[in-house]
């Protein structure tokens, strides 16, 4: 086969040439959309973060309510939240505080349900820490007494030891004789430990096994309920 002259050569470097700046002419837009996109995909994640990041802001703002309603409301709302996978694991923090040591024990029996909700999160992060959350739970007291002088006492002697101690507004009606109540079975040993102590402190209770009421309680969660004798 005779060899391509000059001009056979450069025809076909044309037609290369040719084909190169087609692919480049393709290639630009592509290579802009591709950026482009990636820009509003960037763009789009800042907006997800910062609208999360004000939903936070906003349920901080009703957690920390003086409102015990509110806090509760929004305790209730988190719980659906977890239970459709959407819980922010920001909250956990703020939960656990509440299920802890909230002045109302409705509200930190509610919280506590959300911990307890959380530890089978399908996000293994956030199931861990309610997890940690909910096993590190201290003992509370909730005491009802119609005394205010009889309950701050025993506050008093409680407050300075490893239990949560809060003083109930509302509750149980009164017993004939002193119970602390509790609503777990698995709550039994503890019970019968802080009934000893209160004994101590002057406070004659008897642990009583309050699990087959109504009553939802968070883990370690007991009521102290003056009788009238």
């Amino acid at each position: 086969m005779a060899d391509p002259g000059p001009r056979d050569w450069w025809g076909k470097f044309e037609i290369i040439f040719g084909a190169v700046g087609a692919l480049g002419s393709i290639a630009i837009p592509v290579a802009l959309f591709v950026v482009g996109s990636g820009i509003t995909e960037r763009q789009r994640l800042a907006s997800d973060k910062q609208i999360e990041a004000d939903r936070v802001e906003k349920m901080l703002t009703h957690l920390s309510s003086d409102n015990a309603d509110e806090r509760k409301l929004t305790v209730r709302v988190l719980g659906f939240l977890v239970s459709e996978n959407q819980f922010p694991a920001q909250l956990l923090p703020a939960i656990n505080q509440m299920a802890t040591a909230d002045g109302h024990e409705d509200v930190a029996n509610s919280a506590a349900e959300v911990l307890e909700t959380a530890t089978k999160s399908a996000e293994p992060t956030i199931a861990k820490a309610a997890q940690t959350a909910l096993a590190a739970l201290p003992a509370r007291i909730n005491i009802h007494s119609p005394d205010k002088e009889q309950a701050t006492a025993a506050a008093a002697d409680l407050a300075h030891t490893d239990v949560v101690v809060s003083q109930q507004a509302t509750g149980p009606q009164s017993a004939a004789t002193t119970e602390l109540r509790y609503y777990r079975n698995e709550d039994a040993n503890r019970a019968e430990e802080l009934a000893r102590r209160l004994q101590t402190q002057g406070i004659k209770a008897t642990a009583s096994n309050y699990s087959k009421s109504q009553q939802v309680a968070r883990p370690r969660s007991f009521d102290l309920v003056f009788g009238k004798k």
